[in-house]
């Protein structure tokens, strides 16, 4: 339960922080490169991982390795950006 909520507040923070430099006027070009490219690969690194989850444990472990894709992926944004400031 806590993972979830971590990971929950994890995007929140990533996205408000986006969005507030966007806002700002300071997310530079590399950064709006990076959101993108990003989340094209943790989408097929995820789906890789399921995939291979899948063939070999079943579908509980598919999600679960999803999922983890995701929240390495998302708490490594929030700590990147939150010491950038």
């Amino acid at each position: 339960m806590f993972v979830f909520l971590q990971f929950g507040l994890d995007v929140q923070q990533v996205m408000t922080t986006r969005i507030f430099r966007m806002m700002a006027g300071e997310l530079s070009l590399r950064e709006v490169r990076r959101m993108i490219t990003e989340k094209q690969t943790v989408y097929s690194h995820a789906h890789i991982a399921g995939a291979f989850a899948l063939l070999t444990s079943g579908p509980v472990e598919a999600s679960r390795e999803m999922i983890k894709v995701y929240q390495t992926a998302v708490s490594a944004n929030c700590a990147r950006l939150s010491k950038a400031r």
